[in-house]
């Protein structure tokens, strides 16, 4: 019987006109009633605090928005208004819906955090500040460690939306970033340790999220800076060690390699792209980071920190990579690589290149296998084990073929003499261009020598044809010519760690090299002949210009750069020599007279030569007698044969007097003196600087001398009479073999200077 309004409000369910002026409340209207505690619901009010009136039963000025229940014959229903109608003016107020979401388009990793990066830039960036105080510490590691188990939580909750957990995954990084601040003061690195923060960078390098780790490493390499540990002296000038440093940061690098850091470090070597500038930064990172330990282990950092704990293992940092990591796998891999062409170009624009990093590999493995530890733990490089990372994907591997289970084992590992001699062919007929190629060359010689200290490597060079390479290099008089002289000297000094006697494959070194016609090439650079001297390359120091300059002009005006050119030159020709001697010195050891292609003979006949010089004066008397002008052949023609043991003799003479002075200015250097203040044996400090100076290659050139006399009469009573006339007398010679037999330990090669000893 009503209008058409009230028909409409009952069917859309607004109250009548009375019912709203009445309020149909408890209430009766009032804007608040207060109550402490909840009393049951009460129409048109929410229950609440708010600042104005405190807790109670507040009006409900929203009630349009909220769902209301009513009871229409015993039923309730739900209902929302959409619409009102304004009885006085019939008009309709239409309350507009939410528009729906538009679908958002799926954004690239790159895109998702070029944004997130944009959006805390608009913030400001990172305030994250580091307190380096015990508390500070302690606040900083457990933040760290709840950043870590929520971004945890978040990627298993969001494992396929990396917009989830990309913002909380940039607030962990700077959480990371800040610790770089903790190298301000290394004390604060026991903290690290104790409140194990050490452990959530070792849990974070295993992060999916290879950036994360990245973070890790580079922090990391702020704090294992073997540089910190020096600090200026108390007069300024200067600058000592710490002893408080070192065991702090020797605790932080136990840590982290006890915890098994190497292993995740190598790990995450694999999973880097060098095409991508920050990966490449990483690997930087990374072997920077194997440097330093590998430093502070050399300097003894490591060791002195775990001389109060005793439980902990006393594994070196080169033990930890032989026996727990494939990290030198992963260098001879990253050495094998070739620099194609096509990557030359975009190399150049990049921050580091691959020449770069292939370089400092070879230098961090240069570092691994010169370390005594290797011998001791280390694999033989023909029988690496391939490169594994935890991130790899464990794929089941094909069955292999009919005929293949010869050559399986061969599939697993690496051959590492193979990758070294590979790298060096490459350079046996020219020189290297670049000064990257060249400190390349030289650490890959330097890595083959270092490995050629145990006998099972030699064996492996021997029968890949080392020597042989080696003496093609010679040939060539290139720069890697020098390193071959090197290597081969290494080929052939080494002898058995067990003293039992003469290590049968270096023996077979030796007679490989008199077979392939080392000698032909060892004499000419014995006998100092300048046309066979190899050549260092331009791009050298030591074959710049500049050298030519420093060498020529002498004590004039010259700068410093020409200086330091000559006095690489000079110590190239230094090395040569000296690596002359040891390879000539290490055959007359090894090679015994029943050794194989007549070696033993082959050799001494070098000192005589019979045949040669026998024609050359037959040839010369017949001139002699058809145009007679005096009564007696040339002096020098006769002494063709023995100018062998004339140079012998003058690298003698020459090194003896190079260790007297060496030792004669230690005995007046102040070293010598705060030396005996502490309590230190001078005359054995005397002795050491007295070998380093010449008395090493003084010995051995008497050795060779005596090898040359015991095996030839003639060449004794020439040696005999070269040295009276020098002024001297084999009493030189005996003095410094015995010199060199009180230096040996019982064995084979002290045996045979003494024999040398009674026969001459």
């Amino acid at each position: 019987g009503g209008s058409v309004v009230d028909v409409l409000d009952r069917v859309i369910g607004l109250p009548k006109e009375e019912e709203a002026g009445n309020g149909n409340s408890k209430g009766n209207g009032a804007e608040f009633i207060a109550s402490k505690k909840w009393q049951g619901a009460k129409s048109g009010y929410v229950f609440r605090t708010s600042e104005e009136f405190g807790t109670g039963y507040h009006l409900d000025v929203h009630g349009s928005e909220h769902h209301s229940t009513s009871s229409d014959n015993g039923r309730e229903t739900t209902k929302k208004k959409r619409a009102r109608f304004d009885a006085s003016r019939d008009t309709t107020h239409v309350i507009p819906s939410r528009p729906p979401k538009k679908k958002q388009q799926q954004l690239t990793g790159d895109e998702l955090l070029a944004e997130a990066e944009a959006a805390i830039s608009e913030r400001g960036g990172s305030s994250k500040q580091l307190e380096l105080s015990p508390r500070g510490i302690q606040s900083a590691a457990q933040s760290l460690e709840r950043m870590l188990q929520r971004n945890q939580l978040l990627r298993a909750q969001h494992e396929g939306d990396p917009e989830k957990f990309m913002m909380n995954e940039l607030a962990l990084n700077d959480e990371i970033v800040s610790f770089q601040s903790a190298a301000v003061n290394v004390a604060v690195y026991e903290q690290l340790v104790e409140f194990g923060v050490m452990g959530s960078f070792l849990a974070l390098l295993n992060h999916e999220n290879s950036d994360v780790a990245i973070s890790i490493i580079n922090v990391l390499v702020e704090l294992l800076d073997p540089v910190l540990l020096s600090e200026v002296g108390s007069d300024g000038k200067g600058e000592e060690e710490s002893p408080d440093r070192a065991r702090s940061m020797g605790m932080l690098a136990n840590a982290f390699v006890d915890g098994g850091g190497l292993d995740l470090l190598s790990s995450n070597l694999g999973r880097f792209d060098e095409s991508v500038d920050e990966d490449a930064k990483g690997v930087e990172d990374g072997l920077t980071l194997v440097e330093s330990l590998l430093d502070l282990d050399q300097s003894g950092v490591l060791r002195n920190a775990r001389a109060n704990d005793q439980g902990r293992s006393s594994l070196s940092v080169v033990s930890c990579i032989c026996k727990q990591t494939t990290l030198m796998s992963w260098l001879f891999r990253r050495i094998e690589e070739a620099d194609h062409n096509d990557e030359v170009t975009t190399a150049a624009a990049a921050p580091i290149s691959p020449a770069v990093l292939k370089l400092h590999s070879s230098e961090v493995l240069s570092a691994i296998l010169q370390h005594e530890d290797y011998s001791v733990h280390g694999r033989k490089l023909s029988a690496l084990p391939q490169y594994t990372s935890a991130f790899d994907d464990l794929d089941e591997k094909p069955a292999a073929k009919d005929g293949e289970n010869g050559s399986e084992e061969k599939k697993n590992t690496i051959d590492g003499i193979e990758v070294l001699l590979l790298a060096i062919a490459d350079f046996r007929k020219s020189d290297p261009q670049i000064e990257v190629e060249c400190e390349f060359l030289e650490n890959v010689f330097d890595a083959l020598a270092a490995s050629l200290l145990r006998g099972d490597n030699v064996v492996d060079f021997v029968n890949a044809e080392g020597i042989e390479l080696m003496l093609r290099c010679l040939r060539q008089k290139v720069h890697a010519g020098g390193g071959a002289l090197k290597v081969l000297n290494f080929a052939l000094s080494g002898s058995a760690r067990d003293g039992s006697g003469t290590n049968d494959a270096y023996r077979k070194a030796c007679e490989t090299f008199v077979h392939a016609g080392g000698l032909k090439l060892l004499f000419p650079l014995f006998m100092a002949r300048k046309s066979a001297i190899p050549c260092p390359a331009p791009c050298s120091e030591g074959g710049s210009n500049l050298a030519k300059k420093g060498k020529n002009n002498g004590g004039g005006n010259v700068s410093k750069r020409a200086k330091r050119a000559a006095h690489a030159r000079k110590k190239w020709l230094v090395e040569v020599e000296q690596n002359t001697i040891n390879i000539m010195y290490a055959l007359t050891r090894h090679i015994a007279k029943d050794s194989q292609y007549d070696s033993h003979a082959r050799l001494l006949v070098k000192f005589v030569e019979e045949d040669c010089v026998g024609a050359k004066i037959s040839f010369v008397a017949v001139n002699f007698a058809a145009s007679p002008t005096t009564n007696q052949l040339p002096v020098t023609l006769l002494n063709l044969s023995q100018e062998k043991c004339d140079r012998t003799i003058e690298l003698c003479l020459k090194y003896d007097e190079k260790a007297r002075i060496a030792e004669y200015q230690y005995f007046r250097s102040d070293e010598a003196e705060e030396a005996e203040q502490m309590g230190i044996d001078v005359e054995f400090s005397a002795l050491d600087a007295k070998l380093r100076g010449g008395g090493d290659m003084f010995h051995r050139s008497c050795a060779v001398l005596a090898f040359a006399c015991e095996g030839s009469k003639r060449c004794r009573g020439h040696v005999m009479d070269q040295l009276k006339l020098q002024g001297s007398g084999i009493s030189v010679i005996k003095m410094g073999l015995n010199e060199f037999a009180t230096l040996l330990s019982e064995g084979s090669q002290k045996s045979q200077i003494e024999h040398y000893i009674t026969e001459i």
